[in-house]
């Protein structure tokens, strides 16, 4: 987290220690009373930046009994009061809590066994939080605890929920024209990219990159062309990923050229490991193979367990590209154990990929055939992860959405009663003030009286219209949503089947199939409309996979690839490849209709 960022965000959780001199004045200020922290953190101003910063300094470096005791006497206190206070308080005792009990370990991911006692809890303090800064309708003060709470939902694993987060806080400080430093933009484009968002993380990484610009970052930051490079691979590999290669060779090199100019011989590799896959693709194998081997000594020999094992399983391919297929598996298998000692799921599944294509050329089709299992199931999986977490980015938004409106209603309706209430009040003294004038006034009491009338008109078709637009903006989502459902009632009109068809058909176009549960209602409802579809399939294909079955069911109804995609919650890529698969595996030739095929089963 950077310095600036950090001065401000100190109101919220504080992970980076403040200059020494505000410090010790905030400790001898304040200490640990309470009633007096209370009422700062309920303040909505940047006055104490400092002292309140110390807060979370002096519970961590307090023993754990007396750091809850005091947060407890904290939140007890009679000066704790509003939304400001209830914020700030959450956010703290978070961080406090993850210091205590969430651990430093560097190969420690979101799934820690370690993490789970706390998560619950955690997670509540980052809603009650989220649910309390709401209610300001602070722009800037929304987007600190957006941006800290997107921190958090990371170390928890919770990708989709951090890229929601995170792009919203970043997004509220732009909005209210404060400056978001370079690596900020940097941590959401790897989210970003995490989630297969390429080009959205292309254009945040770009923004980190210019960022930079400003002078006062160069001289604030420690070795500032780590970030630079960080940010330059990110929009690489995200034009690799995209069959860019020219576009990612560019910003490679652009990173090549920094990191020897720096002389930062672990950078360095790493870019020509990058470099490398490029060269691969090129089928120049003996130059890719060079780099890679650069690329993974230097990750191993600094214990980079997991960059290693992807740099040596690329030393593998390159192995085998070359004939060497004794090589190439020995660098697999060593990239496995690696993989051990610093997990990672993607690099796990390449390299399951790569000792599935040299067990092949080697003529052992068994491991083959069982290395081939394995990356298909750890490759479907990290398909349904990165389709999980887009589905939760779409909830997490549509939930933020309600819950600002809701809160925001809420907001009005309040005000709107406190309006209400002073017209009565000031009707009330107008009324009794003007009964004591004489009657020789009564034209100018009447008067008063009109003019008093419209403007509460104004102001109450001004407050109509406000929620009109509101409920407008709520309805348009609703009116999203329900896009899907209509098109699924227009695909079942005209049909011959009878009425209890028909609800079935229904049903099965409304269901997603992202657990084991769905896929058994799923085929329960499909054999109620086609009976023995599954048993034909697997007798007449007995190597017919799951996923092929799936594929095969919806292909049935007649489903588009878009659709399919929705309802195996995967990409719609990966869907065309499924129905490339499922149509080698009816050995149908190309010339044929894979779904016009499937129908006559």
């Amino acid at each position: 987290m950077t310095r600036k960022l950090t001065a401000f965000f100190s109101f919220i959780l504080i992970t980076l220690l403040l200059s020494v001199a505000p410090l010790a004045y905030a400790q001898k200020k304040l200490g640990l009373e309470p009633d007096k922290w209370a009422l700062n953190l309920s303040k909505a101003t940047l006055n104490e930046v400092n002292s309140l910063g110390s807060l979370t300094t002096l519970l961590i470096e307090a023993d754990s009994l007396r750091a809850f005791k005091f947060l407890d006497s904290l939140e007890a206190s009679h000066n704790a009061k509003g939304y400001f206070f209830r914020t700030f308080f959450c956010m703290v005792k978070a961080d406090v809590i993850y210091s205590k009990f969430g651990g430093n370990d560097k190969h420690k991911t979101g799934g820690s066994k370690e993490l789970e006692p706390i998560r619950p809890q955690i997670m509540e303090l980052f809603a009650n939080a989220l649910d309390a800064v709401y209610h300001t309708e602070k722009d800037i003060f929304i987007g600190w605890v957006c941006f800290y709470s997107a921190k958090r939902m990371r170390n928890f694993g919770e990708t989709g929920w951090a890229v929601m987060y995170s792009k919203n806080g970043v997004d509220l400080f732009e909005k209210v024209g404060y400056a978001v430093e370079p690596p900020v933009y940097t941590d959401l484009a790897e989210l970003l990219y995490q989630v297969e968002e390429y080009q959205e993380c292309i254009i945040y990484a770009k923004k980190g990159i210019a960022a930079w610009k400003n002078l006062s970052y160069e001289t604030d930051y420690q070795d500032p062309y780590k970030y630079k490079i960080k940010a330059l691979n990110i929009i690489g590999n995200s034009f690799f990923k995209n069959n860019q290669h020219d576009s990612a060779n560019a910003y490679y090199l652009q990173s090549l050229l920094l990191a020897t100019q720096n002389k930062d011989t672990l950078l360095k590799a790493k870019v020509m490991g990058n470099i490398g896959r490029i060269i691969y693709a090129q089928n120049n194998f003996d130059s890719a193979y060079t780099l890679f081997k650069a690329d993974y000594q230097c990750n191993k020999d600094d214990s980079i367990y997991n960059e290693a094992a992807n740099a040596l399983q690329w030393m593998a391919k390159a192995s085998l590209a070359r004939g060497n297929n004794s090589t190439a598996l020995n660098e697999a298998k060593e990239a496995i154990h690696l993989l051990g000692l610093w997990p990672s799921g993607p690099y796990l599944s390449d390299v399951y990929q790569t000792l599935t294509q040299v067990y092949r050329a080697m003529g052992n089709y068994d491991s083959a055939f069982y290395y081939s299992d394995h990356y298909m199931a750890l490759h479907d999986s990290l398909e349904k992860e990165v389709a999980t977490s887009s589905l939760a980015i779409s909830k997490a938004r549509l939930n933020d959405e309600v819950s600002r409106f809701n809160i925001q209603k809420l907001n009005r309706e309040k005000q709107t009663e406190l309006l209400w209430r002073n017209i009565i009040i000031g009707f009330i003294l107008f009324v009794s003030l003007n009964a004591l004038l004489i009657t020789n006034r009564q034209r100018l009491k009447e008067k008063i009286k009109t003019e008093s009338a419209q403007q509460e008109k104004r102001l109450m078709e001004q407050e109509m219209n406000s929620a009109n637009k509101q409920l407008k903006m709520f309805t348009a989502n609703i009116v999203e949503k329900a896009d899907l459902i209509e098109k699924l009632e227009i695909q079942l009109k005209g049909r011959d089947d009878n009425s209890e068809q028909q609800l079935i058909i229904a049903e099965l176009l409304q269901q997603t199939i992202l657990t084991e549960d769905d896929w058994t209602m799923f085929k329960n409802l499909l054999e109620k409309i086609y009976p023995g579809f599954f048993h034909l399939l697997k007798q007449n294909y007995p190597g017919i996979t799951v996923s092929e079955q799936r594929m095969a069911a919806l292909l049935k109804l007649r489903m588009s690839t878009k659709e399919t995609a929705a309802m195996l919650g995967i990409s719609i890529e990966s869907a065309r490849k499924s129905r490339q698969r499922l149509k080698q595996r009816l050995n149908l030739a190309n010339e044929m209709n894979l779904e016009d095929f499937v129908a006559t089963l």
